[in-house]
Parts: structure tokens; sequence; C-alpha cells
């Protein structure tokens, strides 16, 4: 086949058809450009809706919290005074574990003449007076008292026999330390 158009018009033929073309591509183009305007404003919206509703969550929970504020500042009022009340525990000074741990040191045969504690008597020497049935009693009362981890230098200060007959005819006074870990 033979051609026989002016060259012109072969040029002008070429530049519609890539007229054509280029319109095409532009459609293309703007089509996907309003697609993505549309998703973009569609998640926009979206966005906005869940921010709106994030707000009303967040001013109903505040009002929530804001009728709980007392019952949160009574607790912690209520978490001051237990710190306060477990420092005031930690210190408790137990005299009956003082007194029963002495108790259950005296062997048959003695017993304790008058016994005062009192928080300054942890730590400092200390005399006790001790009745006792024989000498081997009064020796087996500091033999106790000094195998026990709750007391501490312990000495006879004094040991006699008051003849007298009684049931406990021998006094010793013992010194020593009563350590702080016996009422703990």
């Amino acid at each position: 086949m033979i051609n026989l158009l002016p060259d012109d018009a072969k040029k002008e033929i070429k530049a519609a058809r890539t007229n054509v073309t280029l319109l095409k591509y532009i459609f293309v183009l703007a089509t996907g450009v309003t697609f993505l305007i549309v998703v973009t404003a569609g998640i926009y919206f979206v966005l906005l809706g869940t921010k709106t509703s994030a707000e009303s969550i967040i001013k109903y929970n505040q009002s929530k919290t804001s009728s709980y504020s007392s019952a949160q500042e009574q607790a912690q009022a209520l978490r001051a005074s237990l710190a306060s009340a477990k420092t005031i525990l930690d210190k408790e000074v137990r005299y009956s574990k003082v007194i029963t741990g002495i108790a259950a040191l005296m062997p048959q045969g003695a017993v304790l003449d008058t016994l005062s504690l009192s928080p300054t008597t942890f730590g400092t020497p200390t005399t006790l007076t001790i009745y006792a049935r024989s000498t081997e009693d009064a020796l087996a009362v500091k033999n106790n008292f000094q195998n026990s981890p709750f007391f501490s230098n312990v000495t006879f200060v004094s040991i006699s026999n008051t003849s007298q007959g009684g049931n406990y005819p021998i006094t010793a006074t013992l010194s020593l330390t009563i350590n702080k870990g016996a009422a703990l």
C-alpha cells in the first residue's frame, strides 16, 4: 500500500494520536489523584470521629475520677498512717518475749527476785537478784544466761548463803546486759 498523504498530514495524524494517548494518561492520573483525595478525606473524617469519641470518653472518665478524688485522698491518708504505724511497730519492744526468755533459762530450784524492764534496759548493764536452793542452781542460772544469745557480759556480783533455812538460802546477784535482739 502506498501512502499518498502529504508529510504535513502525516505529522498531524501522528501528533493527534500522541495527544489522544496523553489525554488518556492525564485522565488516568486525574482519576488516581481524585481517588487518593477521596480516600484521604475519608480517613480524615474517620479519624475526626475517633478523636471526638475519644475526647468524650476522656471527659466522662474525668468526671468519674473527680467523684473518686475524695476516696483517693482518703486512700493516700490511710497509706501515710499505715506507714507511720509500721514504723512504730518496727520499733516495738516485746517485753513478754524477754520475760518468757528469762523464765525459760531459770532452772528448777531458782527464782528471780525482781525484774524491771524499760527501753533503756536494753544494751546497758543490769543487775538481777536470784534466790536458789543450792550453789549449783545459782551456777546453772549464770551458765544458762551466759549461753543464751539474748544476754551478754554475764558475771556474778555476789553470791551468799543466808543460812536461815528458808526454801532458797542462796542469794546471788548477777550483772548482765540484755541484748536488743531479745525483745524482737
